[in-house]
């Protein structure tokens, strides 16, 4: 087969989604792609030479959506004539209409977000803008030759908020880099009496709900702690609503960490819990499984994709903190179990969310297309 040219519009940071892409890149470029990773300005991308491949470069604007960015993407196709343009966040717009423009064969969205989420996440005010950008969406959509989600749960939302076809989208997975090749995993019996819970702090992810199950708790969470890790626009009347129900002395708000902490800092842990009302994937799941904790999640969007309940975590209805507080009781109190989904879960993340694995698998899928 002959090689290709790629270009990946990446997010930046060091977060674990950047690490897929980046990963994605290298691998193409290891079987003999040309690539080129396209990150937002000022977002922690090294920018590399020439030279280099995969070659490491940045959008003129934090956020690639200025006519600036559009000409900047004009002028690498024609220099570099790619054979596939793979687009992620704000990137999509320009990638897919550029990519229409210049008749690039080969012109990929990747879907993370579901339509629920961002609906639940909108003021009333705002509504008729997002049914403006959910339009345009669609015509960017129309422009695209595959849509690729994170998950079956955001394939059907795809396919069924913007009328993609069947064969047009597909659910292909994102993985994460094994973090016990630098980070000890401690046995069940050995962690520390704390609960994480990671996410930005909008309504969707609902760490209201959480505050409402541990007042549930009382005394019967013992001497546990939650840690709460992310900032957002709800960050201050959630720690509010803990001091309304006496809360604060158990909660912990460490404000935004870096990836590499949240890690660390689930790696200590008892459970994790991710309580969100909407989800196409939740990375923060595949992150618990990867080192070891028990998750205890909402059964909502593509989370029972990735967690199993009662194998590697549980499920629970979204908002509602009775049946949330009843689960982390339970597995606060039981060592063994813990032990148990622990270990059934880090063997899951292996089997299917390990990042070389996951790489390899969509590399292939990307030079199996057909290039007109």
């Amino acid at each position: 087969m002959s090689k290709r040219c790629y270009f990946i519009g990446a997010p930046g940071g060091a977060g674990a989604v950047t690490g897929h892409f980046k990963a994605l890149g290298e691998e193409l470029a290891r079987r003999g792609n040309e690539v080129k990773l396209l990150f937002p300005r000022g977002a922690g991308a090294v920018a590399g030479s020439d030279g280099d491949n995969p070659e490491f470069l940045s959008w003129p604007s934090p956020r690639p959506t200025r006519l600036a960015d559009a000409l900047f993407l004009a002028r690498l196709i024609r220099r570099h004539h790619p054979d596939c343009l793979f687009a992620n966040f704000a990137a999509v717009n320009w990638m897919i209409l550029i990519g229409w423009l210049s008749r690039v064969p080969c012109r990929i969205v990747f879907y993370h977000t579901l339509s629920s989420a961002i609906d639940k996440n909108t003021q009333t005010s705002q509504a008729f803008r997002v049914r403006m950008l959910r339009f345009r969406k669609r015509q960017v959509f129309k422009l695209a030759t595959h849509v690729v989600a994170n998950s079956k749960a955001a394939q059907q939302d795809a396919q069924g908020s913007y009328g993609l076809r069947q064969g047009k989208c597909s659910a292909q997975p994102l993985g994460l880099a094994d973090p016990a090749k630098w980070l000890p995993l401690a046995l069940a019996s050995e962690r520390e009496d704390m609960v994480v819970c990671a996410g930005g702090f909008d309504r969707n992810k609902g760490q209201d709900v959480l505050i409402e199950a541990l007042a549930l708790c009382g005394e019967k969470l013992g001497t546990a702690k939650i840690e709460f890790l992310g900032a957002g626009p709800l960050l201050d009347s959630v720690r509010t609503r803990a001091g309304q129900f006496g809360l604060l002395d158990r909660c912990l708000f460490r404000g935004a960490v870096s990836h590499a902490e949240v890690l660390r800092h689930m790696s200590r842990a008892k459970a994790v819990v991710v309580p969100s009302r909407s989800e196409a994937f939740g990375f923060v799941n595949v992150e618990s499984l990867a080192v070891g904790t028990p998750v205890i999640a909402s059964r909502v969007g593509g989370i029972p994709e990735v967690v199993r309940d009662g194998v590697d975590g549980y499920l629970v209805p979204p908002d509602d903190p009775e049946t949330l507080a009843g689960t982390l009781v339970k597995l606060l109190g039981n060592p063994a179990l813990r032990e148990l989904l622990g270990r059934n879960g880090r063997q899951r993340f292996l089997e299917s969310y390990e990042l070389s694995k996951v790489v390899i698998g969509q590399t292939d899928w990307l030079e199996s297309l057909s290039i007109n």
